[in-house]
């Protein structure tokens, strides 16, 4: 018998995907770049989108298309990178970037979250008291509550008290009650996520801003 032999060639292409994700803060009315870490795009199959699959930018042979009214005049797209530049941004959202290179697809996801205000101390002149003999002032330090912040008191480096609250409505409040005759430096901080303030004090002269007179407890 006669057998015939056919040979098929298969060529198989594969699509390897990479995948990204990172956690951005800002300031309102700040700027973001969400890097990529990519060469050589050449303003090719670069999209970006925001929220729940809204297209924020596509471009595609260099031709930057479908930029939402929102993010007119904001946007600045690095063509051979994929980074984008998001500037005066106004609020918290997800943000994803598709680029494909050769024969892979780099996903990258941002969650970028806005803070409302940057962290401002002030410190109100103390309250003074006496008990029997014993000196006491205080000092109240506060900070306009935002996302994340934490405020503390320190003497030296150490931590002493500290609070947040998660309701950004409220403004933090620490009070430091002080011994007058212990002289320390104290310092009160607040931090969020991508910056800190400080206030420091010295006791000694803190305690000193008001004249106390010691009441003797025992009538005559």
């Amino acid at each position: 018998p006669m057998w015939t032999i056919t040979a098929f060639a298969i060529l198989v292409h594969f699509l390897v995907i990479f995948y990204s994700s990172f956690i951005i803060f800002s300031f309102i009315q700040g700027s973001v770049t969400l890097p990529t870490g990519l060469t050589g795009l050449n303003g090719d199959d670069i999209l970006w989108i925001y929220g729940s699959d809204q297209t924020l930018l596509l471009c595609d042979g260099g031709e930057i298309t479908r930029v939402p009214e929102e993010y007119a005049g904001r946007l600045q797209l690095d063509q051979s990178s994929g980074c984008l530049t998001i500037s005066n941004i106004r609020k918290s959202a997800v943000f994803r970037g598709e680029m494909l290179k050769g024969n892979k697809t780099h996903n990258f996801d941002y969650n970028v979250t806005v803070l409302t205000r940057n962290p401002l101390l002030a410190n109100k002149h103390p309250n003074t008291e006496t008990s029997l003999g014993f000196e006491i002032c205080s000092a109240r330090c506060w900070v306009e509550n935002s996302f994340n912040v934490i405020l503390s008191w320190y003497r030296g480096s150490e931590i002493i008290m500290n609070t947040s609250d998660p309701d950004v409505s409220n403004n933090l409040t620490l009070t430091l009650e002080i011994q007058r005759k212990n002289e320390s430096i104290y310092t009160c901080r607040a931090e969020n996520p991508v910056s800190n303030k400080t206030a420091a004090l010295n006791s000694r002269l803190w305690c000193s801003a008001h004249d106390i007179t010691v009441h003797s407890a025992l009538t005559h």
